[in-house]
């Protein structure tokens, strides 16, 4: 029989323990984001379309369009969060000591990830040309202006790029978060002065137009960020004031999914994308603390410090999977693309922590380094 916890938990634990357990899911989540089958193009030819498997196509907007879509959200609200987390004032001496700490936090691995990248698509469009779609710009042919627009923004390389994304894509992430960084005294004074009428205003501005995007800068990266500063430059415990709504997020976030998932095309589909995923967000915070503070769940410290390099290193390989896989099945049911859509992912997930742990051993400073010191 399992411990009761509650007793010897205080708050401050319940709140790091909470924030080091959601790590790693909240980064499942976005590798299955990425599991998008709807564009997979081999060598010019579309694999895909959505319209013949009904089943597969549901199943996958589900998840990665609706259930997943609180992991970044909520990445954007810890973020904002621990960055003003036990700050008292915000001196220009402080401002320039977190600045330097989010150089080797974000900086160098975003260097480091996206050379990364550049690097592997080099070998990939020198070697396995025949796996990729052939409609972006060999390596080879990069100006010094496709260099440096790699680290930023794509789009300025690649006429058919959709979205404004650097070349490692899922570090738009970290691209606005250290934009947010840079700006935080912004962040800090509307806080301060405004308190939760900023949160408010920014909120209205997302829920309005949950889609604006700019390189460096979205509603969601600024909303979420501010309402994490908000919690933690007002001294209040997040974890315990979202734990103790339960249990009335859960269902209201199940009627949400509901509407979403029905939804889709009507002109009012936005709004309830974004009660979903503020629902969302304090169900799986709410749940989370619920059950590690009974003693049911507990954080596995390998996975929380592994979560980062997954993060870092799965888009690519993701990719090649999927391709691989799909020249080797050729799926043309629902079932195969539900057990390609599951496997691809777990594949990519199993990879990743054995390479963590294989680099870890063998060169932990390195290691170090690449992750931002985010090592247990």
């Amino acid at each position: 029989m399992v411990r009761d916890h509650s007793s010897s938990l205080t708050s401050a634990t319940l709140l790091s323990k909470t924030i080091d357990f959601l790590r790693f899911p909240l980064i499942v989540g976005v590798v299955f984001i990425h599991t998008d089958f709807s564009n997979i193009i081999i060598q010019g030819s579309k694999q895909v379309n959505m319209l013949h498997f009904p089943v597969f196509a549901h199943v996958f907007f589900l998840f990665s369009k609706i259930v997943f879509e609180v992991c970044v959200p909520l990445f954007f609200f810890i973020s904002g969060f621990l960055f003003f987390y036990r700050t008292e004032s915000f001196t220009f001496e402080v401002y320039l000591k977190k600045l330097k700490s989010r150089l080797h936090s974000l900086f160098i691995p975003y260097i480091f990830w996206n050379l990364a990248v550049l690097f592997f698509f080099f070998l990939a469009q020198t070697f396995f040309g025949g796996l990729l779609s052939g409609a972006n710009k060999p390596i080879v042919q990069y100006s010094i202006s496709d260099w440096l627009w790699s680290f930023w923004d794509t789009s300025h390389i690649h006429v058919q790029a959709t979205k404004n994304l650097p070349i490692n894509s899922p570090f738009w992430f970290i691209r606005d978060l250290m934009v947010l960084v840079v700006l935080s005294p912004i962040v800090y004074i509307l806080i301060k002065k405004l308190h939760l009428f900023a949160v408010l205003v920014i909120g209205v501005i997302w829920v309005c137009n949950p889609y604006f995007y700019l390189p460096g800068w979205s509603t969601v990266s600024f909303f979420f960020f501010s309402a994490g500063a908000y919690f933690s430059l007002h001294k209040k415990n997040f974890v315990l004031i979202m734990k103790s709504l339960l249990p009335w997020p859960i269902p209201c976030y199940i009627l949400l999914l509901v509407s979403a998932f029905y939804s889709l095309g009507e002109g009012w589909w936005s709004y309830s994308y974004c009660a979903n995923v503020l629902v969302g967000l304090i169900s799986v915070v709410a749940v989370t603390a619920y059950f590690i503070e009974k003693g049911h769940w507990g954080t596995n410290y390998f996975l929380a410090s592994a979560s980062f390099f997954i993060f870092a290193y799965h888009r690519l390989p993701l990719v090649f999977i999927i391709k691989f896989l799909f020249n080797q099945i050729r799926p043309q049911t629902d079932a195969t693309l539900l057990f390609l859509y599951f496997l691809c992912p777990a594949i990519i997930i199993l990879l990743g922590l054995l390479f963590y742990w294989a680099i870890k051993k063998l060169l932990p400073s390195f290691t170090a380094v690449i992750c931002g010191g985010r090592l247990s």
